[in-house]
């Protein structure tokens, strides 16, 4: 069978990585090598889980950042170190994604039927519920609109789509070593879109395998997402619009972004009491930025809660 590695990021949940890690010792075909990599953790993620290190030498890997380089960044480190490994096939998730125990043989069962397709996922499940617009399809590459996939496309067996989060999708190592690793710069939010993007222009998609399932377990009543996140996401999808896009849309569409973001401020009312000029200028930085190419962390978590 196919071989694999599979990275882990991880950042101020012990918790959830000592499970995560525990569960991929569980796969009816486990990986050749586990890679956490943990974004800089403080609160004593590496003494929490120093056991099962100790135990698996030969299996896990723990790579600690110097600094929290967000989602982005550390997706770009594991998955470089997991290109050291030389396995045929490279898997990524967050530290509260749960794989079902057969998901990786599930998925590679499949990859060794389809030798071309470069690149697959499962079927995502959140509070044990199918979330199917996960998977998206790319509609407009003037301005990068995606058309989510319904319940509908997962009851007809395995299909192909062009865009799949960052949570467990399984990528076969010569196309990453062909279109490179994720851009660690967009910090949080988008890097998944962009990196499937990038696919599409090489000629790749993802194929979803709906037997294969993964698990994310939240609140019924989700938190709506602070403005630090809402700036990076909103930067990063300017910049991925203005580097991809084509023609005069893709100049023009990031304005009408703008002006969206901006009526939204004004009538989601209990959303942004209190903080509505604060968002204005978020905004208005996130679609500067993303104009002109500032990546990188240009707005610290925790300075501005």
């Amino acid at each position: 069978m196919l071989s694999y590695t599979t990275v882990i990021v991880t950042f101020n949940r012990k918790k959830a990585i000592r499970n995560a890690l525990l569960k991929q010792f569980k796969q009816t075909y486990p990986a050749q090598k586990i890679i956490v990599v943990d974004n800089a953790s403080t609160d004593g993620t590496y003494e929490y889980i120093e056991d099962i290190i100790n135990d698996n030498q030969d299996k896990v890997r723990y790579l600690k950042l110097k600094e929290n380089l967000g989602g982005s960044g550390g997706f770009y480190y594991g998955m470089k170190a997991a290109l050291q490994e030389n396995t045929d096939l490279i898997a990524i998730s967050d530290d509260d994604a749960s794989y079902d125990k057969d998901y990786f043989e599930k998925i590679i069962h499949v990859a060794e039927q389809k030798p071309k397709t470069m690149a697959f996922c499962g079927a995502m499940y959140r509070n044990d519920k199918l979330e199917p617009m996960t998977a998206k399809f790319l509609v407009n590459e003037n301005t990068l609109r995606f058309r989510p996939a319904t319940a509908n496309d997962y009851h007809h067996g395995n299909f192909y789509v062009d865009v799949w989060s960052f949570v467990g999708p399984v990528f076969r190592t010569k196309m990453i070593q062909e279109i490179g690793l994720p851009l660690k710069d967009f910090f949080i939010w988008f890097d998944d879109s962009e990196y499937s993007i990038r696919m599409h222009n090489h000629g790749y998609r993802y194929c979803v395998v709906p037997d294969a399932k993964i698990h994310l377990y939240t609140d019924a009543q989700l938190a709506v997402a602070p403005l630090w996140k809402k700036y990076y996401g909103f930067r990063n999808e300017i910049y991925s619009i203005n580097k991809y896009g084509k023609g005069l849309s893709a100049k023009l569409y990031p304005y009408f972004m703008l002006i969206k973001k901006y009526g939204a401020v004004i009538l989601r009312k209990n959303e942004y009491q209190g903080i509505r000029t604060k968002a204005f200028k978020i905004f208005a930085k996130a679609f500067i930025d993303g104009e002109r190419g500032k990546l990188g962390k240009t707005i610290d978590p925790i300075k501005s809660k």
